[in-house]
């Protein structure tokens, strides 16, 4: 039966850890949710990277593609069972910070999008059919996951494309007046404006 190679390590490796990060996200975060319906989007982000986590420290032990894929190419039977299959410690935000409902999906939208390309660029590192097809399905729901954010984005008016007509410097302003006024408090328009000038030729 076909052992794991270092590659295929590498990239569960990479998988797991980029599902711990969103554990941790989506655990801070639903400290701050406001909307209901934002809130049971989160949850369900956290319990899905909790499973996928388990899945892939699964995989790497050799047992969750015995058991789903045993008749595909042998799976991994015999492989070291030294990793652990509790989901990591959460990182609790700092007392006194905060999210709003808008950067909390924005957020997510943009790590939902990363995780699909990342199962997708995993899957073709490695040459285990059963390990290729489990990421595969991982991509499936990240990219689900990636619609149901933006179009929840777009229904509230958050999610703005730019038209043809638009002045872009406005429209990026007032899509992200909120974000500008928390990181350049304090400074004046003129200092924004000539802080991110092109240099001269």
């Amino acid at each position: 039966m076909p052992k794991l190679t270092a590659q295929e390590y590498q990239q569960l490796h990479e998988i797991a850890s980029a599902d711990a990060t969103l554990i941790a996200k989506a655990t801070g975060f639903l400290s701050f949710v406001q909307d209901g319906d934002l809130k049971s989007m989160v949850e369900n982000e956290r319990r899905k990277a909790e499973m996928h986590y388990n899945e892939l420290i699964d995989i790497a032990n050799g047992e969750s593609l015995n058991q789903k894929f045993e008749q595909l190419d042998g799976g991994l039977k015999g492989r070291p069972r030294n990793a652990s299959v509790q989901s990591p410690t959460p990182i609790q935000p700092k007392s006194g910070q905060g999210f709003t409902d808008r950067i909390i999906a924005a957020d997510l939208l943009d790590y939902s999008k990363s995780m699909t390309v990342r199962c997708i660029w995993a899957a073709t590192e490695i040459t285990h059919v059963g390990i290729r097809r489990a990421l595969s399905e991982m991509a499936r729901y990240h990219l689900d996951a990636a619609y149901e954010f933006f179009k929840f984005m777009e229904q509230k008016g958050w999610y703005v494309p730019l038209g043809a007509n638009e002045n872009a410097e406005q429209w990026f302003r007032q899509n992200h007046e909120q974000i500008i006024s928390a990181h350049m408090s304090g400074r004046q328009e003129s200092d924004w404006v000539s802080a991110n000038a092109p240099m001269p030729s």
